[in-house]
């Protein structure tokens, strides 16, 4: 059996599955990528979009997976016409530090039916002692990984994150009431929210 390839991103994807919530008829993953956390969601949701605004990295996506509940969208999240309160869950790695934070944020929770849950693994930028020795674990960690899996390169385009973890937290505190917002390693950080159902 081959083993899995992995990259830093797709070390969060456990995260992301174990939030999507039970019964999920219809999931968005923002910024899918190649694609394998979009299919991943398939084998549980019902229905699954991946939406990605670069189109090399989407026909690579489509390329790769088939599935008849999966579907890819070229497109800008922020733009695109999805119809308010029509997921269960929206997902999104390594995406969010590519778009304004809070007007995301407030689009993100805006997709989601009463009930629904948003699952983020986000970047952040390094500021504080603490990111800098998480850092530092991160880069250990990412080392040892190197060295024990075959690595899948992230071909989608990259950028270095403006925010700090405060900012963000601060950020999801104001327009995410009861969100749970984890730093991670590698640089990362997970946050996982419910939508209220009233």
């Amino acid at each position: 059996m081959a083993r899995r390839t992995w990259n830093r991103n797709v070390h969060y994807h456990d995260i992301v599955l174990g939030a999507v919530p039970p019964r999920c008829r219809r999931a968005l993953d923002v910024g899918c990528g190649d694609g394998r956390l979009a299919s991943e969601l398939a084998e549980v949701c019902g229905e699954v979009i991946g939406i990605d605004n670069h189109a090399p990295t989407l026909a690579r996506a489509r390329a790769k997976h088939h599935r008849a509940n999966l579907t890819f969208v070229d497109g800008d999240v922020m733009t695109h016409p999805f119809a308010p309160k029509s997921f269960d869950f929206v997902s999104s790695i390594a995406t969010l530090h590519h778009l304004p934070l809070d007007a995301a944020l407030t689009r993100f929770a805006s997709l989601l039916r009463p009930g629904g849950v948003l699952a983020v693994v986000g970047l952040h930028a390094l500021r504080t002692p603490a990111d800098f020795a998480y850092g530092v674990v991160g880069k250990l960690l990412a080392i040892w990984m190197h060295m024990t899996k075959p690595i899948e390169p992230v071909l989608a385009p990259i950028k270095d994150p403006e925010e700090s973890l405060e900012e963000i937290r601060a950020a999801v505190e104001q327009m995410l009431p009861g969100a749970q917002l984890n730093r991670e390693l590698l640089f990362r950080y997970s946050l996982v929210w419910k939508k209220p159902s009233g």
